[in-house]
C-alpha cells in the first residue's frame, strides 16, 4: 500500500506541466522541474518497492534503486550537516521526514534551475523566429 502511495507522487509533476501549459506557457519546464524535484526522492523509493511485488517489477525496481542511490544522499548529508540527525545513528522516525524534506528542497532547486534554463532558451528561440 505504501508503494502505491509513493508512486502517486508521479501525478504532481504531470499536474504542474498541464497547469503551466494552460496558464504560464513561458514557464512550463520551470514548474515541471521544480515539482519533479520535490517528489523525486519518495517517487524513487516507490519505484524501488515495486521490485519486491513480482518478477514484473524488476525493471522498475532497478530504476528506482539507481534513482534512490542518486537522489537520496543530498538530503541525508544536509540533515547531518544541519544537526537534525544524530551522528552514528540509523535514520528512523522523524529523521526520515527531515531527509525527504531536505531532498525535496535540494532537488526542486536543481531541477527547477534546469527547467528555468530550458524555458529561457526556448523563449529566446521563439522570439528569434517571430
Amino acid at each position: 500500500m505504501t508503494a502505491l502511495a509513493l508512486l502517486l507522487f508521479a501525478v504532481v509533476p504531470f499536474s504542474a506541466w498541464w497547469y503551466a501549459r494552460a496558464h504560464a506557457p513561458q514557464a512550463i519546464w520551470l514548474a515541471t522541474g521544480a515539482t519533479f524535484g520535490m517528489v523525486v526522492s519518495p517517487l524513487s523509493l516507490g519505484l524501488y518497492s515495486t521490485f519486491f511485488l513480482s518478477p514484473l517489477g524488476l525493471p522498475t525496481g532497478m530504476l528506482g534503486l539507481v534513482s534512490s542511490l542518486f537522489h537520496g544522499p543530498p538530503g541525508f548529508h544536509l540533515a547531518r550537516w544541519l544537526g537534525l540527525l544524530p551522528s552514528q545513528d540509523v535514520v528512523s522516525g522523524v529523521g526520515n521526514i527531515y531527509v525527504e524534506v531536505l531532498n525535496g528542497l535540494f532537488w526542486a532547486t536543481v531541477y527547477g534551475s534546469l527547467g528555468f534554463e530550458i524555458d529561457r532558451v526556448r523563449v529566446a528561440r521563439s522570439r528569434k523566429v517571430a
